[in-house]
């Protein structure tokens, strides 16, 4: 009826209750510039509408018209001093001005007469976390769990912020407190699981998340996390039922269906893996994760030039990934394309020089393809590099030995030893044929008596 007397040019008027289905009408159907135009008209009908002058000054704040709104709200003060909505708006409107101290303010105002404290506390929580002070920011989300233990907003927001900060074991003080307080909150328990998880508690992350679903067997963030948790502990087939239970049937999420692939691979069922990987790809095709995951399955069931291609389509979506360039050259050495896997892994080292694991897998590609000697080069400039890092230096002892330079190996092998006796069997484990190396092992021998 609205519109139909506004296109016919004529009087309009309405009470002020249906002014404001009019203007909640075209807000709810993303009209914003018909709303505000419906909210300046009725405040014309109705110059007095304390409800009305609010409507107009959030919208002009929706506009970037601060300065208008404020003044609307100061006339609406003076109307109505108690009215607390004035607050908020307007601790909304410093907020959006980035003048959060005043925020804060306004916000305090509102507090004891709000309808809903516990979301007021959230604001001012949000305020202080705007401004870096997270003491403060988890200060009021307590004040807001205190009057509301199932306020979702708050108990995402402290996840957040102790997540932020890697207080992982104030989290889950906080979270479990939470839960004794509040023993039927879904959030508190799923979140309680996160912290546990970010502990590498697994066990009890597991035990959480079965908490979170008994409340709520329907949790998607918990199914989803229950199977990232089994998959931590090496329980895949299980993990596998659980991202199943995460996945909507509305809203399909390519990761989730990565998530299974990957738990098919390291269960080696390369090809219930490659099925999966592609379905993540049928929902996002630039999931680069998926296409390396296909180049893996295809790798290990010794498709290897089809492997190459999934890793380059990997590998144009991103590009300076290191994971995939030593993937990638590693694949090309089994390939026999020697002089491109080289150049891959130079690029790899190029993009991070200070990643002490591309500097063994380089070196451990090279030994595995007979290239001693330029094993020992590579390790030597990866120890240039990094000349305080003490496993590089067991690195040069090991490839020294397998080069058949066994008197600077042994001096390599006692300096590194010196520095560090656990480095031993982690240099053991990358190059397994020092077991059957004479020398070395007598070496070895001489250090551990």
């Amino acid at each position: 009826m609205y519109e139909r007397l506004v296109k016919e040019k004529k009087p309009v008027y309405f009470d002020v209750d249906d002014f404001e289905e009019i203007i909640e009408y075209y807000l709810f159907h993303g009209s914003y510039k018909k709303s505000l135009k419906v909210a300046t008209y009725a405040c014309r009908v109705h110059p007095g509408s304390i409800p009305l002058m609010l409507k107009k000054a959030q919208l002009l704040a929706t506009f970037n018209n601060e300065e208008r709104a404020l003044e609307l709200l100061a006339t609406v003060e003076n109307l109505d001093p108690s009215n607390q909505d004035v607050f908020l708006t307007r601790g909304a409107i410093f907020s959006q001005l980035r003048n959060y101290e005043q925020a804060i303010e306004e916000y305090n105002k509102a507090v004891f007469d709000a309808d809903e404290p516990d979301y007021v506390y959230c604001s001012i929580a949000i305020e202080y976390e705007n401004l870096g002070n997270f003491d403060k920011t988890l200060e009021y989300l307590g004040k807001a769990l205190e009057l509301n233990p199932n306020n979702d907003l708050a108990i995402y927001e402290a996840a957040y912020c102790f997540d932020l900060l890697s207080l992982t074991e104030e989290g889950i003080d906080f979270f479990r407190r939470l839960t004794d307080r509040n023993p039927y909150s879904t959030e508190a328990w799923f979140n309680l699981g996160v912290s546990y998880i970010n502990a590498g508690l697994y066990e009890k992350a597991l035990e959480a998340l079965e908490f979170s679903l008994a409340i709520d067997q329907k949790h998607e963030h918990s199914w989803f996390h229950k199977g990232y948790t089994l998959s931590l502990l090496n329980r895949h087939s299980e993990a596998i039922g659980a991202y199943k239970e995460s996945i909507l049937d509305d809203d399909p999420d390519a990761m989730k269906h990565y998530y299974i692939g990957e738990c098919h691979e390291k269960m080696e069922d390369y090809y219930s893996a490659r099925q999966w990987y592609l379905k993540s790809l049928q929902i996002d095709p630039d999931l680069a994760d998926a296409w390396v995951g296909i180049a893996v399955c295809d790798f290990e069931t010794g498709k290897v030039s089809e492997a190459v291609k999934y890793l380059e389509k990997g590998l144009s979506l991103d590009p300076d990934n290191v994971n995939y360039l030593c993937l990638m050259g590693n694949t090309l050495f089994s390939a026999g394309n020697t002089q491109e896997a080289i150049q891959t892994y130079e690029k790899a080292i190029e993009v991070d020089p200070a990643d002490e694991e591309t500097w063994f897998e380089y070196v451990e590609a090279l030994v595995k393809v007979g290239e001693k000697e330029l094993a020992t080069e590579v390790m030597s400039r990866g120890l240039e590099s990094m000349p305080d890092n003490t496993g590089m230096l067991y690195g040069m002892a090991a490839v020294l030995f397998l080069s058949g330079k066994s008197q600077d190996g042994a001096f390599c092998l006692e300096e590194a030893f010196s520095k560090n006796v656990n480095g031993l069997n982690t240099v053991m484990t990358r190059f397994p044929s020092l077991t059957d190396h004479v020398a070395f092992m007598e070496a070895v021998d001489r250090l551990i008596r």
